[in-house]
C-alpha cells in the first residue's frame, strides 16, 4: 500500500508545481513497481481545491495506472479542497474561482468525473480482505454520523486483523506536536476508533517529518502520521522553525510511505521520494489485539529502545558574531554558538534530534537565554546529517558577562545526552 498526504498539487496558472507533480508521477511509477494493491492519500490533493487543480492530480493518475480500477484509491480531502470554497459562498462572492471551480461545487459530480467512483462523505473499501475507511474533510469533525458509519460496518472491521482508516487531520492526542496535541480539528476519530485496537489510523495535515519516531503511536488504537509530498515540516518552537526566527526555517523534501500488510503487523518503510531513499530503518508495527496488551510502539515504551545522542570526545564550541535580522526584520548584532554535530549509534531511534542551548550569567544563573535548535539535515536519513550545528542568539539577549555556554543534544524522544561546555566568555 502507497501512503502520502498533502501533495498539494495545482495547475501552473494558480501556484507553480511542475516539479511536485513530477515528484507524485514518479512515486507512483514507484508503488506500481513495488506492486502496490492500494494508495491512501490522506488529504489536501491540492493547493487550493479548484478543478483545474484537481485535473493535475487525475490526469497524473492516469498517466501511471491508465483507467484501471487498480490500485484501489483510497483518497480523502482535506482542508485545502473545502475551506477556501466554504469561506467565499459564506461571504456571498458566488464568482470567485475557488467557488466557479471548485471541486465541492458539486463534489459527487466532480469526484466522478476525476476519479470514476461515486463520492460519498465515508466511504469502506476492501483490498485483499482488508477493510479501508475514509472520512472526507469537514464530514469528518460531525461525530455522530461518522460513528455511525463505523458502527454500521462493525462486523467488517472488528476482530484481530487490522483495518485502516484515514482522514486529513491528526486523531486528538494521538500525533507529537504542541499545536497539534490537543487539537480539535481531530474531530470524534480518537473517541470512536478507541472503540478498535485494531483500528490503525492516518492522517497528515501537519506535515511534520518521519524521521521523527514519534510519527507511530499506540494507545487504545495505532495512529501514523504520513508526513507530506509537498514540504516536510518540523514542530515550531526552535530557533531555525517557524516564522520570525533569527535563522533559517528547517523544511522542505518529499516524504512518503510503502506499507506491507499480514495478519498481526504492518511494517512502513519511509522515503524521502524526491531522492528516493530511505531516511530511517522500517517500522515493524503490531497489530493490538486487545485494550490491555502490549503497546510497543507506545511512546514511553518505544523510548525504552533508544539511546542519548552524544558528542564526540573533545567536542568544542565555537563562538563568533556576525551582522543579521531579528525576528521583527530590524538588523542587529548576533551572536552564533557552533558545534560539531551530536551522533547516537547510528539508528534513526537514537540519533540526533535537536540541541538545547543555554548561554548562563556566571554570578548569576537565574540571568539566562535558552534555545533549541534543530540538527541540519534531520528531515533526510543519518548519513546525510550535517557534521555540525549551530545557534543563533541577538546581542540584546545575551545574559550579563561572563556567562557560560553550555549545549545539550536530544533524540526524538527528548532523551538528553552529555553537555558540552564554555565558561567564562566576556
Amino acid at each position: 500500500v502507497g501512503v502520502l498526504s498533502d501533495i498539494h498539487l495545482s495547475n501552473e496558472e494558480v501556484r507553480k508545481s511542475k516539479s511536485w507533480t513530477r515528484i507524485f508521477v514518479e512515486t507512483l511509477k514507484f508503488y506500481k513497481k513495488r506492486g502496490v494493491d492500494a494508495v491512501i492519500i490522506a488529504g489536501d490533493l491540492t493547493n487550493g481545491g479548484r478543478m483545474s487543480e484537481m485535473r493535475v492530480v487525475a490526469d497524473a493518475w492516469k498517466s501511471v495506472f491508465g483507467d484501471s480500477d487498480t490500485p484501489v484509491k483510497v483518497f480523502v480531502t482535506g482542508n485545502h479542497e473545502f475551506v477556501y470554497y466554504d469561506k467565499k459562498k459564506k461571504e456571498g462572492d458566488l464568482t470567485s474561482p475557488v467557488v466557479t471551480d471548485g471541486l465541492y461545487a458539486d463534489i459527487r459530480r466532480n469526484w466522478k468525473e476525476l476519479f470514476n467512483e461515486e463520492w460519498s462523505p465515508y466511504f469502506i473499501k476492501t483490498v485483499k480482505g482488508y477493510s479501508f475507511v475514509g472520512a472526507h474533510w469537514g464530514d469528518h469533525l460531525n461525530g455522530k454520523a461518522l460513528k455511525a458509519f463505523i458502527d454500521s460496518n462493525r462486523k467488517a472491521l472488528a476482530g484481530d486483523r487490522p483495518f485502516f482508516f484515514v482522514q486529513h487531520a491528526h486523531p486528538k492526542n494521538t500525533c507529537y506536536g504542541s499545536w497539534t496535541w490537543d487539537q480539535r480539528n481531530g474531530g470524534d476519530a480518537s473517541k470512536i476508533l478507541s472503540a478498535f485496537p485494531n483500528a490503525v489510523a492516518f492522517s497528515g495535515h501537519t506535515h511534520y517529518s518521519l524521521t521523527d519516531e514519534r510519527s507511530v503511536w499506540q494507545g487504545s488504537f495505532t495512529s501514523i502520521g504520513t508526513a507530506a509530498l509537498r514540504t516536510v515540516y518540523l514542530p515550531y518552537g526552535r530557533e531555525n522553525s517557524g516564522t520570525k526566527i533569527r535563522m533559517p526555517w528547517m523544511r522542505g523534501g518529499a516524504q512518503g510511505m510503502l506499507m506491507t500488510v499480514w495478519d498481526d503487523e504492518f511494517v512502513l518503510e519511509r522515503y524521502n521520494l524526491s531522492r528516493m531513499e530511505k531516511v530511517g530503518e522500517d517500522w515493524a508495527v503490531p497489530v493490538l489485539r486487545s485494550a490491555h496488551g502490549p503497546r510497543p510502539f507506545a511512546f514511553a515504551e518505544r523510548s525504552k529502545l533508544a539511546c542519548a545522542p552524544e558528542f564526540a570526545e573533545g567536542s568544542k564550541i565555537v563562538l563568533s558574531e556576525k551582522k543579521g535580522k531579528d525576528p521583527s526584520g530590524k538588523d542587529e548584532e548576533q551572536l552564533v554558538v557552533s558545534f560539531p554535530a551530536a551522533r547516537g549509534r547510528g539508528d534513526s531511534l537514537s540519533r540526533v534530534y535537536d540541541y538545547e542551548v543555554a548561554l548562563e550569567s556566571a554570578s548569576n544563573p537565574d540571568r539566562k537565554c535558552v534555545k533549541l535548535v534543530y540538527q541540519p539535515g534531520i528531515l533526510n536519513n543519518v548519513k546525510r546529517m550535517s557534521d555540525t550545528a549551530s545557534c543563533v542568539f541577538g546581542k540584546c539577549e545575551l545574559p550579563p558577562s561572563p556567562y557560560n555556554v553550555r549545549v545539550t543534544p536530544r533524540n526524538s524522544y527528548e532523551m538528553t545526552g552529555r553537555p558540552i561546555f564554555l565558561n567564562g566568555v566576556n
